[in-house]
Protein backbone atom coordinates (compact mmCIF):
# COMPACT_ATOMS: atom_id res chain seq x y z
CA UNK A 1 0.00 0.00 0.00
CA UNK A 2 0.92 3.58 -0.73
CA UNK A 3 1.01 6.09 1.64
CA UNK A 4 -2.05 7.74 1.09
CA UNK A 5 -3.93 4.31 1.41
CA UNK A 6 -2.40 3.53 4.28
CA UNK A 7 -3.50 7.33 5.94
CA UNK A 8 -7.01 6.49 4.63
CA UNK A 9 -7.27 2.93 6.19
CA UNK A 10 -6.08 4.75 9.29
CA UNK A 11 -8.26 7.40 9.51
CA UNK A 12 -10.70 5.34 9.01
CA UNK A 13 -9.75 3.28 11.93
CA UNK A 14 -9.64 6.72 14.50
CA UNK A 15 -12.40 8.36 13.07
CA UNK A 16 -12.39 10.80 16.37
CA UNK A 17 -8.89 12.46 15.74
CA UNK A 18 -10.59 14.35 12.53
CA UNK A 19 -13.05 15.80 14.82
CA UNK A 20 -12.44 19.46 15.66
CA UNK A 21 -12.64 18.90 20.00
CA UNK A 22 -11.64 21.98 21.12
CA UNK A 23 -14.00 24.23 18.36
CA UNK A 24 -16.91 23.99 20.28
CA UNK A 25 -16.07 25.35 24.04
CA UNK A 26 -13.56 28.33 21.53
CA UNK A 27 -16.88 29.14 19.80
CA UNK A 28 -18.92 29.03 23.64
CA UNK A 29 -15.89 31.83 25.12
CA UNK A 30 -15.36 33.17 21.42
CA UNK A 31 -17.06 36.79 23.35
CA UNK A 32 -14.87 36.46 25.58
CA UNK A 33 -11.95 35.97 24.25
CA UNK A 34 -13.04 39.13 21.97
CA UNK A 35 -13.86 41.21 24.04
CA UNK A 36 -10.09 40.04 26.46
CA UNK A 37 -8.56 41.12 23.20
CA UNK A 38 -10.21 44.17 22.79
CA UNK A 39 -9.05 45.75 26.33
CA UNK A 40 -5.74 44.61 25.42
CA UNK A 41 -4.40 41.37 27.00
CA UNK A 42 -2.05 39.08 25.14
CA UNK A 43 -3.23 35.42 23.49
CA UNK A 44 -1.02 34.22 26.04
CA UNK A 45 -2.46 35.63 29.43
CA UNK A 46 -6.36 34.79 27.81
CA UNK A 47 -5.01 30.97 26.61
CA UNK A 48 -3.31 30.61 30.38
CA UNK A 49 -6.46 31.85 32.64
CA UNK A 50 -8.74 29.79 30.38
CA UNK A 51 -6.06 26.71 30.66
CA UNK A 52 -5.80 27.13 34.71
CA UNK A 53 -9.78 27.71 35.12
CA UNK A 54 -10.49 24.42 32.83
CA UNK A 55 -12.21 26.23 30.29
CA UNK A 56 -9.98 25.38 27.23
CA UNK A 57 -7.92 21.83 26.58
CA UNK A 58 -6.36 22.86 23.62
CA UNK A 59 -2.31 24.18 23.01
CA UNK A 60 -1.02 27.38 23.03
CA UNK A 61 -0.92 27.07 19.28
CA UNK A 62 -4.24 25.57 18.50
CA UNK A 63 -5.69 28.42 20.28
CA UNK A 64 -3.99 30.98 18.49
CA UNK A 65 -5.47 29.45 15.18
CA UNK A 66 -9.00 29.51 16.51
CA UNK A 67 -8.40 33.24 17.31
CA UNK A 68 -6.92 33.72 14.09
CA UNK A 69 -9.76 31.87 12.16
CA UNK A 70 -12.56 33.10 14.18
CA UNK A 71 -11.88 36.75 16.00
CA UNK A 72 -9.33 38.40 13.62
CA UNK A 73 -10.86 36.59 10.28
CA UNK A 74 -14.09 37.64 10.82
CA UNK A 75 -13.70 41.14 11.53
CA UNK A 76 -11.61 41.74 8.50
CA UNK A 77 -14.36 39.82 6.61
CA UNK A 78 -17.19 42.60 8.26
CA UNK A 79 -14.65 45.37 7.89
CA UNK A 80 -13.39 45.86 11.30
CA UNK A 81 -9.54 45.74 11.45
CA UNK A 82 -7.87 43.42 13.59
CA UNK A 83 -4.89 45.53 14.32
CA UNK A 84 -6.45 47.48 16.54
CA UNK A 85 -4.83 46.49 19.93
CA UNK A 86 -0.99 46.40 18.03
CA UNK A 87 -2.20 50.29 16.44
CA UNK A 88 -3.55 51.25 20.22
CA UNK A 89 -0.12 49.63 21.79
CA UNK A 90 2.01 52.15 19.15
CA UNK A 91 0.18 55.34 19.69
CA UNK A 92 1.02 55.29 23.44
CA UNK A 93 4.34 55.12 25.55
CA UNK A 94 7.48 56.25 23.79
CA UNK A 95 7.89 57.53 20.53
CA UNK A 96 11.32 58.15 18.65
CA UNK A 97 11.76 61.47 16.04
CA UNK A 98 15.15 61.91 15.14
CA UNK A 99 14.57 65.32 14.42
CA UNK A 100 14.86 67.96 17.29
CA UNK A 101 12.39 70.87 17.92
CA UNK A 102 14.20 73.70 19.20
CA UNK A 103 11.48 75.04 21.16
CA UNK A 104 10.87 71.39 23.05
CA UNK A 105 14.87 71.96 24.51
CA UNK A 106 13.93 75.31 26.30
Amino acid sequence: MNLSQRIALNEQKNPARRKNLYGPSFLALKPDISKALQDGWSMRQIWSTLKEEKKIDCSYLWFRSLVKKHIFDNEKKHGKVATTIASERENSGFNFRSSIDKEDLI
